[in-house]
């Protein structure tokens, strides 16, 4: 427990400091953070060393696609297009080349998880970038407090499984827990925002309540969602965790898999909210 705490603490501070120093760090940082959730998950499923090399190309490729399509909008579909193309082609050659050696099955899943990571990973750069690192907070908000709140909630109250033979630690309890969390901790978050207590609060921000809660409530299950794909790698793989790098938790696949299941989602919700407000 201590261990872990420790842990959390101060990955939590690395990421306060990598958020305050220029934005390019930010991004590169993000795109690391991507090739080693690529290299943990190849390993787990082990891939040989030409799957790594052709899925970090491949993962490169998209993410620079993806970069542009921020830096120069109209164009944006032409990239995305290009590099996606790209992509299924050189997985298309690899299935000819590996043939006897390799199950065209394994080499789509590879195919599969490499874009499934890196393009979910990326939409934080995004939201970061068009909406701000507030509404990018968000994120990390409802995976990690998620997390946190059905971790605390199924030691205390947990007594009916969840899932046993995906997650045989997780209980109903934990995840409701985890969803109520969730939504209070965003709650709190638009506090914090609008600085309370003011009574522009009332009047400017009465219509981001809803939008608020809806973000913790469907943040809330999908990140538990996303932490249940990964075990169910792990248990296909017989694995415990897929890194080692943060002590008590696992490595960065274990510690970003919610972070990567709710990026789209929340990008999604944060553009129809725009739209709507």
């Amino acid at each position: 427990m201590k261990t872990r705490i420790l842990t959390a603490v101060i990955a939590l501070a690395v990421f306060v400091g990598i958020l305050m120093l220029p934005p390019v760090v930010f991004t590169i940082a993000l795109a690391a953070v991507i090739l080693v959730m690529l290299y943990e998950c190849y390993t787990a499923t082990k891939a040989d060393n030409l799957m790594k090399f052709v899925g970090g190309i491949a993962s490169i490729i998209m993410m620079l696609a993806m970069y542009f399509t921020i830096k120069i909008t109209e164009l944006s579909l032409i990239f995305v297009f290009m590099a996606a193309t790209a992509i299924l082609l050189l997985y298309m050659i690899i299935i000819i080349t590996r043939h006897g050696k390799k199950s065209y099955k394994d080499i789509l899943a590879s195919g599969f998880l490499t874009l499934y990571i890196t393009v979910s990973m990326w939409c934080i750069l995004f939201v970061k970038e068009f909406f701000g690192t507030e509404f990018m907070l968000l994120i990390f908000i409802c995976a990690w407090t998620t997390d946190t709140f059905a971790y605390f909630s199924g030691k205390i109250f947990g007594k009916r499984k969840l899932i046993s033979h995906v997650s045989p630690n997780k209980t109903v309890e934990g995840s409701i827990g985890g969803v109520i969390g969730a939504v209070l901790c965003c709650l709190v978050y638009l506090v914090i925002l609008y600085q309370l207590p003011t009574n522009d609060f009332i009047v400017n921000a009465s219509h981001w309540v809803v939008y608020f809660i809806a973000v913790g409530l469907v943040g809330g299950v999908l990140s538990q969602v996303g932490d249940l794909i990964a075990s169910s790698i792990k248990r296909d793989e017989d694995i415990k965790d897929f890194g080692w790098i943060f002590p008590g938790h696992g490595g960065f696949m274990d510690r970003f898999d919610s972070v990567m299941f709710i990026a789209p989602v929340i990008l999604i919700m944060i553009i129809f909210a725009m739209i709507a407000f």
